[in-house]
């Protein structure tokens, strides 16, 4: 008997009747473990190089691309040599950097709308912020808060800055246990509804603040030791109320390039 001449045998034979009424129990649920098994989203591909020119995409850190970001490329052998671009809807960018063979410097902001305002905020390189000139390169950059550090505790977003009223001589205060809650109100610069955040001021050469919150309305409430403490805006003239709960965004009170949120505190 040649093979094609053997004949075929139904699959009970084969796997036996046991096992082919096991599978037939429990096939719909094979299948349906099939059609929901979650799909792995690729990683954005990396930005192609392009020979003679800078170029990258800037994305915020769920890996959406930002339109609108502004790149410059230093050069750091010649002054007053600075290029810059405009990221698309896509997030990219691309300089010519073939007038130079020198080294380039990439650095990038991203123009936050905060009502009438518009803030820049510093983004991040993925990898090495320097490129040769004529050969070019790839720098990807990604928006999020800048880490802190002790030697810049400051981040890139916004700060709240907290100041006790002059008043309060109350000697059982301590920063170090303040507890403050910011809950935001309404829609923030960056698009998103944000979440509500439990934080502790970090002290700086500027007073006690809180670094690195996106810019907003907020509604803010402190304690101390589980205490309730009472707020109020922080003006030249002092004549805000004090609440439990302030409600209020960013200015420029105190600073005529920084947009913070200037409060002070007390025990009531």
């Amino acid at each position: 008997m040649s093979v094609v001449d053997v004949p075929l045998r139904h699959p009970r034979t084969l796997i036996g009747a046991a096992c082919w009424t096991t599978i037939k129990r429990f096939r719909p649920l094979l299948l349906l473990a099939v059609a929901c098994a979650p799909l792995t989203l690729a990683a954005p591909a990396p930005t192609p190089a392009q020979k003679g020119f800078i170029v990258g995409t800037v994305r915020n850190e769920a890996g959406q691309p930002l339109a609108g970001a502004t790149i410059n490329a230093d050069n750091l052998l010649v002054s007053n040599s600075n290029l810059s671009a405009t990221t698309d809807a896509q997030g990219r960018y691309r300089i010519d950097v073939r007038v130079a063979p020198t080294t380039w410097r990439v650095t990038a902001r991203l123009n936050l709308r905060y009502g009438e305002e518009s803030v820049g905020a510093a983004l991040h390189p993925r990898g090495s912020d320097e490129v040769p000139g004529r050969v070019g390169g790839v720098v990807d950059f990604v928006f999020r808060p800048k880490p802190v550090t002790s030697a810049d505790p400051y981040g890139n977003l916004g700060k709240v800055m907290f100041e006790r009223d002059v008043n309060d001589n109350d000697e059982s205060f301590d920063w170090k246990k303040v507890q403050v809650v910011l809950k935001p109100v309404g829609r923030l610069a960056d698009g998103t509804a944000g979440q509500a955040r439990t934080l502790s001021p970090i002290r700086t050469g500027s007073g006690w603040l809180i670094p690195n919150v996106m810019y907003g309305t907020y509604a803010v409430t402190a304690s101390l030791n589980g205490r309730p403490l009472e707020l109020r805006r922080r003006t030249p003239d002092s004549d805000q109320p004090y609440r439990t709960t302030y409600t209020g965004g960013f200015l420029r009170d105190y600073s005529p390039t920084d947009l913070n949120m200037s409060l002070e505190v007390r025990l009531p």
